[in-house]
């Protein structure tokens, strides 16, 4: 027989958890979020379920996907990541990228390929196969193709696939400086590139609309590569594609995974995030396309729960991608129990205080959420952890899709709801 103590508190538990519920339920549909394809769900540090709305529905999870690739990059990436490969066959010098974006990076900057090309006295031949790679993912937007968060897949990217055009006033500065020539200025308001040529056609840099700056995608191929590293190098880089013999080729470790992981999480980096599935692949042993190497990933031991997923990229940005809001905890869940606590506030931007969630404040200053946000039009959605003033966490995911408003409505009523955990 129970105790009337035991009594007491198993009572007193039951209240609390009822009024809870309740002051949750009051506040989903005093957000407007109950008007909206949602998807929530909410469990204590103890796997407790606190609420749950469609947690078995599928949504788009725009950015949130990136959870997924950075638990899988933890999960088998080193902390120095696989930079390059190459193989020494009589007076030439065989090279293969992996995927690390980091080379000629505006802020990574590593350098450890170019120095060892550098350094060479050897015919350097690029040798990546283009069949091994796709340039942009499946579901993505087709008419994203010139905006700077949509730049192309590549096996061994360079100045982050992007052109840089800097407004001197008097005219245009690009970098890399390769493509120059490949400017013209034209009397539209709007920068632009052609849809099947790096023909870039930019506003008159003396215009009082003109930017300062501006980003546009350029086209990758492999014999391209080749050619931005002569320009780079100052010496002649051949390009044919040989298959690398993982045997007789070596793989060299330079730069590390979290370096990768702030831009990914803090800024929501999407070619970091295309470029982590070839690193991971690098790391296996394993070919592109990026289909080819989730569908491995998918078969990795502990990760038997993504086969319930739809997952087609490594940032997101397909609208092919469905998840579900358990997907998502189970996603939370398996990243702390991986990594410190240390790490996984680190790398993931904290409400009110870092990266894309820095203007989204709660409304107690002694609550704390880290969390990764997605979005893209019509849908808006937020997963992470929840540490309220009392120091209790929580784990939780609020899924928006097919909101016919704007996204900057959908954020505030996420945090309009999420503040009921205070």
């Amino acid at each position: 027989m129970k105790s009337p103590a035991y009594l007491l508190f198993f009572l007193t538990g039951l209240f609390f958890t009822s009024c809870q519920t309740a002051k949750i339920k009051k506040a989903y549909v005093q957000s407007g979020l109950n008007q909206l394809h949602t998807g929530i769900l909410i469990q204590d540090q103890n796997g407790k379920m606190v609420f749950s709305q469609q947690a078995e529905q599928y949504f788009m999870p725009a950015s949130n996907a990136k959870l997924l690739t950075f638990l899988l990059a933890k999960t088998i990436l080193p902390d120095s990541i696989p930079a390059f490969a190459y193989q020494e066959q009589g007076d030439s010098l065989y090279f293969w990228g992996t995927g690390d974006p980091s080379t000629l990076h505006a802020k990574l900057k590593n350098k450890a390929m170019l120095d060892f090309l550098q350094a060479s006295q050897k015919n350097l031949v690029y040798a990546d196969d283009a069949k091994l790679t796709l340039p942009q993912g499946a579901g993505w937007a087709w008419d994203d193709y010139q905006d700077y968060y949509a730049a192309e897949i590549s096996t061994l990217p360079l100045y982050e696939n992007l052109a840089h055009f800097t407004n001197l006033g008097h005219a245009w500065k690009v970098h890399p400086s390769f493509f120059q020539s490949s400017m013209s200025i034209t009397s539209e308001k709007d920068a632009s590139r052609d849809r099947t040529s790096n023909q870039f056609r930019l506003p008159a840099p003396d215009a009082k609309s003109s930017p300062k700056s501006i980003t546009i995608p350029y086209i990758t191929s492999p014999t391209l590569t080749a050619q931005l590293l002569s320009d780079t190098l100052h010496k002649t880089v051949h390009y044919r594609a040989v298959k690398r013999d993982s045997l007789q080729s070596k793989l060299v470790y330079a730069g590390k995974l979290d370096s990768l992981l702030v831009p990914l999480l803090h800024y929501s980096d999407n070619m970091v995030g295309e470029q982590l599935i070839y690193l991971m692949g690098a790391q296996k042993g394993w070919n592109g396309p990026t289909a080819n190497i989730i569908q491995k990933l998918m078969q990795e031991p502990s990760f038997e729960f993504l086969k319930e997923v739809k997952w087609v990229d490594g940032s997101g940005l397909s609208r092919y991608n469905l998840f579900r809001p358990k997907d998502m905890i189970m996603i939370l869940q398996k990243l702390q129990d991986r990594l410190m606590e240390s790490q996984w506030k680190f790398l993931l931007p904290e409400l009110g205080k870092s990266g894309t969630l820095k203007s989204m404040k709660l409304a107690n200053p002694q609550s704390h959420a880290w969390a990764k946000s997605g979005s893209f039009g019509n849908t808006y959605n937020l997963s992470g952890y929840y540490q309220n003033a009392h120091g209790k966490r929580y784990l939780f995911t609020i899924m928006t899709n097919l909101a016919n408003q704007s996204v900057s409505v959908n954020k505030k009523q996420i945090l309009a709801f999420l503040n009921v955990l205070n």
